[in-house]
C-alpha cells in the first residue's frame, strides 16, 4: 500500500501544520522614519498574504495608534512587504501571521532522503508500514537540521540591518540541532526495533524450517 499520508505525517511530528505556528503581534524589521514603506519579517515562508489577509486579527499594525496597516505588495517566502503610507517616526509595527518552516517540496526531500536511507531508493511511497516510524522520524531529523542552519543563515543577515543583536537569539540554532540529533537517534532505534542483522533481515528464527544434517566422513588414509 502506498504511502499516502507521508507529507502530512511528517509535518504533524515536527507541528508544521497550517494553522500550527502562530506569530502574535511579532517586531517586524525596517525603519521607522515616516519615509519607509518597506519591511520585512523575521520568518521565511508566512501562509499569511498580508494583501489579503481578512479580520481584525492577522496582518500589519502600527501598534502605537491600534491601526492595521494596508499592504499593498507581499512576497511570503523571502518575507518583505510594502505598507501603503510610511509610519510616523516613532511608532510600534508590529505583525500577526502563521508560518510553515517548510513547503510540500522540501519535505518530500527529506522523505526521499529517508528512503535512500531506509531501503536504498528515493521512492518514500513504497516504505513498508513497519518502517514509515523510523523513516518519518530520518526525515523530521532532516527537517530539523535544515532549520539550524536555515535560522543561522537568516539571522547573520539580520546582522547587517542591526548590530550586536541579543545572544540570546543564538539559542534556537543550538536547540534545533539538538531534536535534529535526537529524531535521527530515534530514527535508527526504530529501524532497528525491526531489522537487526547487517542483511536487514530480522533475527527471529524461521520456525518449521527444517535443519539439514552433515555427515562424518573420515580423512582419507
Amino acid at each position: 500500500m502506498s504511502w499516502s499520508s507521508a507529507i502530512t505525517d511528517v509535518r504533524t511530528l515536527i507541528s508544521d501544520g497550517a494553522t500550527d505556528k502562530l506569530r502574535y503581534r511579532k517586531e517586524i524589521f525596517g525603519n521607522i522614519d515616516g519615509s519607509n514603506v518597506t519591511f520585512k519579517t523575521f520568518e521565511m515562508r508566512r501562509i499569511t498574504n498580508f494583501t489579503t489577509a481578512a479580520g481584525t486579527t492577522l496582518g500589519v499594525f502600527d501598534v502605537t495608534t491600534a491601526t492595521k496597516l494596508t499592504v499593498t505588495s507581499d512576497d511570503v517566502e523571502s518575507g518583505e512587504l510594502v505598507v501603503s503610507s510610511a509610519p510616523p517616526a516613532g511608532d510600534s509595527i508590529r505583525a500577526t501571521y502563521y508560518v510553515q518552516w517548510f513547503n510540500d517540496a522540501e519535505i518530500i526531500q527529506f522523505l526521499a532522503t529517508a528512503s535512500e536511507w531506509i531501503q536504498g531508493t528515493d521512492d518514500y511511497t513504497t516504505i513498508a508500514n513497519n518502517l514509515q516510524p523510523a523513516a518519518k522520524h530520518f526525515a523530521a531529523g532532516s527537517a530539523y537540521q535544515k532549520l539550524s542552519l536555515r535560522f543561522a543563515q537568516n539571522l547573520a543577515e539580520q546582522f547587517q540591518l542591526y548590530d550586536a543583536p541579543d545572544q540570546k537569539r543564538f539559542d534556537p540554532i543550538s536547540v534545533y540541532d539538538k531534536l535534529a540529533k535526537g529524531m535521527f537517534k530515534l530514527a535508527f532505534e526504530l529501524r532497528d526495533d525491526t531489522y537487526k542483522n547487517r542483511q536487514g533481515q530480522a533475527l527471529a528464527p524461521l520456525f518449521g524450517t527444517v535443519k539439514g544434517r552433515m555427515k562424518d566422513v573420515p580423512p582419507n588414509s
